[in-house]
């Protein structure tokens, strides 16, 4: 019987410190039947030589301009076959068991959009910050919800089944592109968490996430109001904390 195809694409743009160590997590993943697509922006600090370094074990890779992470992403997209497709940045990692452990769930249930696990944080070094976090998600919690949930991307496999878009990600939003895709899958069909470490997501002063937070959370408001029931109050609220997040640069969860 033939094994379930995973895609996992690599977007990345001048992050050769890290590269090669993502490169080496996703090849060196126990479960085989996997095709690995990097798409790198035209960087100029090595990276396209570490990538050539490791073509002969791509699917496809490409290094030239593009127009920013969603672009890139897209375009790793129309190079997947997979039934389950993931996105794991230049500076994260994968668990040696990671894309097995996600299998072992979906061949179990392929109902399922969303495959989630745990996500360790680690710093620039590779020095573990935070254990594996996650939990159950449901679509009404993030999209009817006040609270904007911390979702770890880096552990998220999406089944393919039930995108029902011809794109990936939407290349409107910059910085929250996987906050909607994930609402976006949910709207149909429930997530299933695993209670077990996939990946490691990487902090570091120069990520988009550590530059970019008060976008970032100004972007995460914009898409749940896409996917809200028209709340006046509650969007009235979130807008009040957009308006401090932008004052202060700090951004609250309550």
């Amino acid at each position: 019987m033939d094994l379930p195809l995973v895609s996992i694409i690599t977007p990345s743009l001048n992050q050769a410190k890290w590269l090669e160590a993502t490169i080496q997590s996703v090849l060196a993943q126990t479960y085989t039947n996997i095709e690995y697509i990097i798409i790198d922006g035209g960087s100029t600090d090595g990276s396209k030589e570490i990538i050539e370094k490791y073509s002969h074990q791509l699917k496809y890779w490409q290094s030239k301009p593009d127009q920013g992470q969603a672009n890139a992403i897209n375009i790793g997209f129309t190079h997947c076959k997979g039934a389950l497709v993931a996105y794991l940045n230049a500076d994260d990692l994968l668990e040696p068991n990671a894309v097995e452990g996600i299998l072992n769930a979906y061949e179990v249930n392929q109902e399922f959009s969303i495959y989630l696990g745990k996500c360790k944080t680690i710093d620039e070094n590779g020095i573990l910050l935070l254990e594996g976090q996650g939990n159950q998600i449901r679509f009404h919690e993030i999209a009817k919800n006040g609270m904007l949930p911390n979702i770890f991307q880096p552990a998220c496999f999406f089944n393919v089944a039930y995108l029902l878009r011809e794109k990936f990600v939407d290349e409107k939003y910059k910085f929250a592109f996987d906050f909607e895709l994930i609402l976006h899958l949910l709207s149909t069909k429930s997530l299933l968490f695993l209670n077990r470490n996939i990946a490691s997501y990487r902090v570091h002063n120069g990520s988009k996430s550590n530059l970019f937070k008060v976008d970032a959370f100004k972007e995460k408001l914009s898409i749940q109001e896409k996917y809200s029931k028209k709340d006046f109050f509650l969007f009235k609220w979130r807008r009040i904390k957009l308006a401090i997040a932008q004052k202060t640069g700090k951004i609250s969860n309550g």
